[in-house]
């Protein structure tokens, strides 16, 4: 018989915070009382992750995979080997907060277009994360250009559900019915926008996104954006270009990317000129990330991604049987 949940994790180097997840998950699916199998695939770590997770969670379910892969291929993977009726969807640098994922179940259930529900997230600080956004299209990159990005784009706000264009794929529970009608995530997109791409396949199919504040998740952000800012940068963008071009025409994927990349100019303006004028009230880096941004959106990526790194890795470590754990 299927189960009523699965919850699909996937890892990369992150021990710590994952055991973290993992707690809270156990955790949760007691407290909402309902049958659930608990799936983490690891993303070919080097950190001891699967084995730490075989002495602490000998009840979730562990897939070993030896190469690296995307977040959508790696995703489907578990969706491909799993028959949970809803399915929740987490990153290994998430974790639940009390209570959040009857929350999320209740909403789901009574919400019967609902295709999937976004509980809000927050930094370990408290601080609010956005976390839903109108969908990337000309008009929105044109209000965003005019607002710089700071009002009427951002949907993950207010107290009461809303429904909203997007959300984060950080922590999303999923409708399986809906998943089978318009089909799992495009592996097409290595990282970045798998999400925005399935809500809006959702939207098209008739089905509803929802933002439901009353569930809480804490999302630590992966080190990857420490680590490797330029390749993730590169993959952000080569991603948010895909999606221009999967869901508009020629013109109006270049209007966006026109004045998205005009956007981030400005904010690269003003944040140099604060710096004069305030020293040390920016980071030293955010003019230049801002920069790179622009030039991004502008022309396309021009530099190395996430997905080469992943391919040197899996070519360095081509016919090892498994990571080095």
């Amino acid at each position: 018989m299927p189960t009523d949940l699965t919850v699909s994790v996937v890892n990369h180097n992150g021990r710590e915070a994952l055991l973290a997840l993992l707690a809270s998950v156990e955790r949760e699916v007691e407290a909402a009382g309902v049958d659930a199998e608990t799936v983490v695939l690891d993303n070919a770590s080097e950190d001891g992750s699967a084995a730490a997770v075989r002495e602490r969670f000998p009840g979730v379910r562990l897939v070993v995979q030896p190469f690296r892969a995307g977040f959508g291929a790696n995703h489907n993977r578990i969706l491909a080997e799993t028959d949970g009726a809803a399915v929740l969807l987490l990153s290994h640098d998430a974790e639940l907060e009390p209570g959040a994922l009857a929350v999320l179940l209740r909403f789901l259930e009574a919400t019967p277009r609902a295709g999937a529900v976004a509980p809000r997230l927050r930094y370990p600080d408290g601080r609010a994360q956005a976390s839903a956004w109108r969908f990337p299209s000309p008009a929105t990159a044109a209000l965003g250009t005019l607002t710089l990005h700071r009002a009427g784009v951002v949907q993950s706000t207010g107290d009461e559900p809303r429904r909203v264009d997007w959300a984060m794929g950080a922590a999303l529970l999923l409708r399986r019915g809906a998943l089978d009608e318009v089909g799992p995530f495009d592996e097409g997109f290595f990282m970045f926008s798998e999400e925005t791409d399935l809500c809006r396949r959702l939207a098209d199919a008739g089905w509803e996104t929802w933002f439901v504040p009353a569930a809480t998740a804490v999302h630590h952000e992966s080190a990857l954006r420490a680590e490797v800012p330029r390749e993730r940068i590169a993959e952000e963008w080569r991603s948010r270009h895909r999606y221009w071009r999967k869901h508009h025409s020629a013109a109006g994927a270049r209007a966006a990317a026109v004045l998205t990349g005009t956007q981030y100019a400005a904010r690269a303006g003003i944040a140099a000129a604060a710096r004069r004028v305030r020293p040390g009230s920016f980071e030293p880096s955010f003019p230049a990330r801002m920069r790179l941004h622009a030039r991004s959106a502008w022309r396309g990526p021009a530099e190395r991604g996430l997905r080469e790194l992943a391919e040197d890795w899996n070519d360095e470590h081509a016919g090892t049987a498994e990571a080095v754990r």
